[in-house]
């Protein structure tokens, strides 16, 4: 199937702007010919999260230039492209439109389909994007989807047979270290990057509570506030608490994120009967975690993905450049009267 699909090697352009990063990206069947990303963190970071309308403007001051790039680097013509596809939802309502609109308007130039895709269902399926090894998840896989505005558990049956099987209640993964981040007086840019290099350092000796959540979903609210309280709390006690224990805690944290994402596993595995799990989104940068999906997964002798290539794991074109390529195979087009939703679900169609 996935030979089918890129046998062609059509030519696609995906636009990304859910969020806080512009992306465009050239696609020649799953191979990349190039993905530019621009990461705004930078100008967020007195805010200590993203402003909506900051990320707009940046995305509209950046999108020309960053698809030109991404043009000009792929060595191609604007007019051998042969569909653009643009992250529909979800995201910010603000952001996703700057990319709709750009896309609408390369898409009417050059009169190629237009593709509107679900920026999670790219996650998903960002593995089918090539890699040396050629190796690829087979369907059905159990896929775990953890970033900054998502976290999700879905059982992937083809491109587009996606079951949700599981979500966070409230708050996503990637926002719970970005908070502990910043109760613990670190950087909003890099400070999750910051908690797992002091994880190396500390033990786990600090017992956080699991949350007790209902079927195959999450929540993570309970869990920022209690953290919040617990170090609210020792440094009334102690000025210097976080300095004397920010290893300490970082450790403890980051044994009990593995034990609630992997009890979830064990039972959506054990439910399903499926023996194949991939993992995906931003907080899969963390090597810890991933590290211990990776023994827990030789273990139990269970055929494990994860991304290798840094540039795909976070928010990108090229995983929405993927979806568009299969969509085109399928001769799923849309048309110009689609709209960017914030609340944009999971596509699925009987192929």
């Amino acid at each position: 199937m996935i030979n089918k699909i890129f046998k062609k090697k059509k030519i696609i352009l995906g636009i990304e702007t859910s969020f806080d990063d512009t992306s465009s990206s050239i696609l020649k069947g799953n191979k990349i010919l190039s993905n530019i990303i621009y990461t705004q963190k930078k100008e967020h970071i007195k805010y200590k999260g993203i402003i909506p309308n900051i990320a707009s403007n940046i995305h509209l001051k950046k999108i020309f230039n960053i698809v030109k790039l991404s043009i000009k680097k792929s060595n191609i013509n604007i007019n051998n492209i042969d569909g653009i596809a643009f992250t529909r939802g979800p995201g910010l309502i603000g952001s996703l439109i700057i990319g709709e609109n750009f896309a609408k308007s390369i898409s009417l130039c050059i009169n190629k389909p237009l593709f509107g895709i679900n920026h999670i269902q790219a996650h998903i399926l960002s593995f089918f994007i090539y890699n040396k090894e050629k190796i690829y998840p087979k369907f059905p896989y159990l896929c775990l989807s953890i970033s900054g505005g998502h976290t999700k558990l879905v059982i992937v049956n083809n491109f587009f047979n996606i079951k949700i099987i599981g979500q966070t209640l409230d708050d996503s993964l990637g926002n719970l270290f970005d908070k502990l981040s910043i109760y613990l007086g670190l950087n909003y840019y890099n400070g999750s990057l910051l908690l797992e290099k002091y994880c190396y350092k500390g033990k786990n000796i600090f017992k956080f509570p699991i949350p007790n959540v209902k079927n195959l979903n999450f929540s993570f609210s309970g869990l920022k506030t209690y953290l919040f309280n617990f170090i609210k709390k020792n440094i009334n006690n102690d000025n210097n608490f976080i300095k004397k224990n920010i290893y300490n805690i970082s450790r403890s944290f980051h044994e009990t994120i593995f034990k609630i994402l992997i009890k979830k596993i064990k039972k959506a595995m054990k439910i399903n009967n499926i023996i194949n799990l991939a993992i995906t989104g931003g907080v899969t940068n963390n090597k810890f975690i991933k590290k211990k999906f990776i023994k827990y997964s030789k273990k139990k002798k269970i055929n494990f993905f994860y991304l290798k290539n840094k540039s795909i794991i976070n928010d990108n074109a090229a995983m929405i450049a993927l979806v568009g390529q299969i969509k085109y195979y399928y001769k799923l087009y849309d048309n110009y009267n689609i709209v960017s939703n914030t609340k944009f679900k999971i596509e699925n169609y009987n192929l």
